[in-house]
C-alpha cells in the first residue's frame, strides 16, 4: 500500500503501515471497546453491526471487536465465538465491513477467567486440566475468526483477565505456571504458539498486555519491559500497550453479590488507569508504551506498538507518531463521542470533531450492562 502523506496536516497518522502482511490504510485504531449490543446468547446483530460499521466508515485503519468471548461459559453481553454456531453471525459482521469500507477488522479474544466458574475465582485455583483447557478456547476462538473473515486476532494479556494474571508478579502458583519469569510467561507462551500452529504464519496475531499493573506487587515497567521483549521474540506481530484494570479495585462500586454478567474494572487507581478519566492527563499512559517500544527496537525488533488512553485530539496522536512513542494510535471512547475521528482529521477538519470530554459516562452504563453509549451523541 503506497500513499504520499506529505503535505498532510497529520503525515504520520495517516501513513499507511503493515502489519504481517496486513496493510492498514493509517495508524488510527479502535481499540475493544465494550459495546453490550450482542443478544442474549452472544450472537451478533444488526445494532452490532451498525455500530461498528459507523466507525469503520469513519475512516480508521483498523476496527479492533472487544472483548470477543471463547469460553463456553462467558456472560452475556460480549458477542461471542465460543462455538461453531456464532461464525455464520461473525461471516457476515466481516463481510458487512469489508464490503462498506477499506477498514480492517480484528477480534479481540478474552478468557474472562474470574466469570469462567465464579467471580472470585483465580489462577491460582486452575488445575493443570483447566489451563489446557483454556489453552483450548484461544485456539478454537482464533480459528473460528479466521473463518469467519476477520483479518486479524488479539490476544488479550491485559486488565487482571486470565493471560494478564499468569503474567503478573502476582501470580502465586507454584507449579510450572509460576514462581518464576519463565514460568510466568509459560501460559502465554503455549496459548501464541498453538494459536500460530493453527492460523499459520501470514495470519496476523497481536497481543494487549499492560505496561503497568498500578497494583501493589504488581508488574511495573521493570517487569513489562521483559514481557514485551519476549513476545517480540515469539513473533507476535503487533503489541498493544494498555494499563492498569485490576478486578478487585471496584470494591465498593460492584454490588456484593456475584455477578449476573462481567462488569468492567472500573474502582480504584488501577481501573482508572485503565479507562483514564477527564482529571488525568491527556495521553497519560503514552510513556509506557513508548518505554517498551523502544525496549524491543534495542533488542533488534521491529514489532508495531499501540498506545492508548485518553488521546483526545488528533495533535496529540500525531506528536506521539512523531516522537517515536507509538507506531498506531487506539481509540475507543472519542470514538463513541464522534465516529468520524479520523475522516475529519485527515480531511483537516479538527474544529468539526466532537470531543470526547472523558467524563466515563459510557463507562458506568457499561457497569450496569447496559451499551456503552455517549451523552453527548445520541445516534451513536
Amino acid at each position: 500500500m503506497k500513499m504520499n502523506t506529505q503535505g498532510m496536516k497529520y503525515e504520520m497518522l495517516f501513513a499507511p503501515i503493515s502489519i504481517n502482511g496486513l496493510e492498514l490504510k493509517n495508524r488510527v485504531v479502535m481499540s475493544p471497546t465494550h459495546d453490550g449490543f450482542a443478544n442474549k446468547d452472544g450472537d451478533v446483530t444488526p445494532k452490532l453491526i451498525d455500530f461498528y460499521l459507523r466507525r469503520a466508515k469513519g475512516g480508521l485503519g483498523m476496527v479492533i471487536v472487544g472483548a470477543v468471548a471463547i469460553n463456553p461459559r462467558s456472560f452475556p453481553p460480549l458477542v461471542r465465538l465460543s462455538d461453531d454456531q456464532h461464525i455464520r453471525g461473525m461471516s457476515e459482521f466481516t463481510a458487512k465491513i469489508h464490503a462498506e469500507s477499506d477498514s480492517k477488522i480484528c477480534a479481540q479474544l478474552i478468557d474472562w477467567l474470574k466469570f469462567g466458574k465464579h467471580w472470585k475465582q483465580t489462577i491460582n485455583d486452575l488445575t493443570s486440566e483447566e489451563i489446557i483447557d483454556k489453552m483450548d478456547y484461544f485456539v478454537k476462538g482464533a480459528a473460528r475468526a479466521q473463518q469467519a473473515g476477520f483479518d486479524a486476532v488479539e490476544i488479550h494479556g491485559a486488565h487482571g483477565y486470565t493471560i494478564a494474571s499468569f503474567l503478573s508478579l502476582n501470580n502465586k502458583r507454584t507449579d510450572g505456571y509460576g514462581k518464576t519469569f519463565e514460568g510466568r510467561m509459560k501460559f502465554v507462551r503455549e496459548v501464541y504458539d498453538r494459536v500460530r500452529n493453527v492460523v499459520g504464519p501470514d495470519y496476523p496475531v497481536g497481543i494487549r498486555i499492560n505496561g503497568d499493573d498500578f497494583i501493589i506487587d504488581g508488574n511495573t515497567l521493570k517487569q513489562t519491559r521483559l514481557i514485551a521483549k519476549a513476545l517480540a521474540e515469539m513473533g507476535l506481530d503487533y503489541i498493544s500497550v494498555s494499563a492498569g484494570g485490576r478486578y478487585e479495585d471496584a470494591r465498593g462500586v460492584i454490588p456484593k453479590v456475584e455477578c449476573p454478567h462481567p462488569y468492567p474494572p472500573i474502582g480504584g487507581y488501577s481501573g482508572y488507569r485503565c479507562m483514564p478519566p477527564s482529571w488525568m492527563p491527556e495521553a497519560v499512559n503514552v510513556y509506557l508504551a513508548a518505554d517498551l517500544r523502544n525496549t524491543i527496537r534495542q533488542a533488534g525488533f521491529q514489532t508495531p506498538v499501540i498506545t492508548a488512553g485518553r488521546i483526545p485530539i488528533p495533535k496529540v496522536a500525531e506528536a506521539v507518531l512523531k516522537e517515536g512513542q507509538a507506531d498506531l494510535i487506539g481509540l475507543s471512547r472519542p470514538l463513541l463521542r464522534d465516529p468520524e475521528w479520523a475522516l475529519k482529521a485527515e480531511e483537516e477538519r479538527d474544529k468539526d470533531i466532537k470531543k470526547c470530554t472523558y467524563c466515563n459516562d459510557c463507562v458506568e452504563r457499561e457497569i450496569h450492562g447496559e451499551p456503552s453509549y455517549c451523552q453527548y451523541n445520541k445516534e451513536q
